[in-house]
């Protein structure tokens, strides 16, 4: 029979309970008595098992303890030689810092001196190449390498700006913006003519040189001046179709033409001539638009919208009117004076006179063509400066402004 030990180990372990369940597993044939007598005998011997190894374990753990002891006198006996090499090395250390922190202060007493005998070097050299570029600068114009005069320039303003306002250098500075202007002066009919004809090598040589000597504005200006030309064009159609038909019809009166024909050559609707000059300039800008985008891939973001920009401000007065009138047109009575909405505001009619729905009908479509290219112009400049592009898209509606304010 075996002896499951396990059942000693349970902290509820009840003698009477294990004797009874001893028992009920014995063998029906086997006496109880003899089946006590061999469960004691081998609770004696694992007993005694236990005992022995017990006994033996113990011996082992005895002859363990002084090893252990020695090796914790050991240890403690490195920790304090630790301790003491610590304590050593903190005390070298904090009268290192003492002379350490003399001696960075010294050091940052002489970086600061080194680094103001290095600017007083550098301007030094500034000041005497300044003298130099600004004796031979005449040489440099005389020779017509513009791009070579260009660098020479920037590296006089360089250099004042190095050496500062020194009295004895205020004659230079009076000569650089002399000289800044004269070259300005010289690029301005070489950017012109590379602009109207599409030279992209040139246009690119000429804005480098504004460029270089702080002239980004007259790149701007030049540009706008020479695009702005066209666009008036197309805006002083209508004016020429008007006299045209004026000349028309007064011929037409002396050869006694007929009344239809000659009310036919008299009619030019603004609305519809509108759509086709912001057809006319929205395919102008885009063509500026895509070529400025290769000739000037840095500036044309601004350059564009900014031109369109310029070109509302330009034409705004006339436009206005011209909306007037159209307005105007759409009721008998204020078309045969060619007066419009404003004119009515400002008290400028008979006494009586009043804005009818015909007047705001052909407001709203004037509002509405012009909504269409404003629609246009957002596609067209999507990668514009935001602020440029809101800019521009309020100058499209700035001739409607005086309308709104009635």
């Amino acid at each position: 029979m075996m002896v499951d030990l396990s059942s000693f180990s349970d902290e509820k372990f009840d003698p009477k309970k294990w004797i009874n369940s001893a028992c009920q597993s014995r063998h029906p044939q086997d006496p109880l008595d003899k089946h006590l007598m061999d469960l004691e005998m081998k609770l004696q011997m694992v007993s005694e098992e236990i005992a022995a190894s017990l006994e033996e374990q113990s011996a082992a753990a005895l002859l363990r303890v002084p090893r252990a002891n020695r090796d914790v006198i050991r240890l403690r006996d490195d920790a304090l030689s630790l301790r003491s090499s610590l304590s050593a090395i903190l005390l070298k250390l904090k009268k290192a810092e003492g002379s350490s922190a003399e001696s960075v202060a010294t050091l940052a007493k002489v970086d600061t001196v080194k680094r103001r005998m290095e600017a007083a070097y550098e301007t030094l050299q500034d000041a005497a190449g300044l003298t130099q570029l600004s004796s031979t600068v005449e040489e440099v114009f005389a020779s017509g390498d513009l791009p070579r005069a260009a660098e020479t320039l920037a590296n006089m303003r360089h250099c004042l700006s190095a050496v500062g306002e020194v009295a004895e250098f205020a004659n230079i500075r009076r000569q650089l913006e002399v000289l800044e202007d004269r070259l300005d002066s010289v690029v301005q009919p070489r950017l012109t003519d590379a602009l109207s004809n599409r030279k992209v090598d040139v246009a690119q040589e000429m804005r480098a040189i504004l460029l270089r000597i702080g002239r980004f504005k007259s790149l701007e200006l030049h540009y706008t001046m020479v695009h702005l030309k066209p666009i008036r064009r197309l805006w002083e159609d209508f004016d020429l179709r008007q006299q045209a038909n004026k000349v028309a019809n007064e011929k037409s009166e002396m050869d006694r033409l007929s009344n239809s024909q000659n009310f036919q050559l008299s009619m030019i609707s603004f609305s519809s001539w509108l759509t086709s000059f912001y057809d006319e300039l929205l395919l102008y800008l885009e063509q500026e638009w895509k070529w400025c985008m290769f000739a000037f891939p840095e500036e044309y973001r601004t350059l564009v919208p900014n031109l369109l920009i310029e070109a509302m401000s330009t034409i705004g007065v006339s436009f206005a009117s011209l909306i007037n009138l159209a307005i105007g047109d759409a009721v008998p009575e204020t078309k045969a004076l060619a007066k419009g909405i404003i004119d009515i505001s400002n008290g400028d009619l008979p006494k009586g006179a009043k804005i009818q729905t015909k007047h705001l009908e052909a407001l709203i479509e004037l509002h509405n063509t012009t909504g269409s290219f404003a629609r246009n112009i957002q596609h067209l400049f999507s990668d514009a400066d935001p602020q440029v592009f809101l800019d521009a898209l309020k100058a499209v509606y700035l001739p409607y402004e005086s309308f709104k304010r009635r």
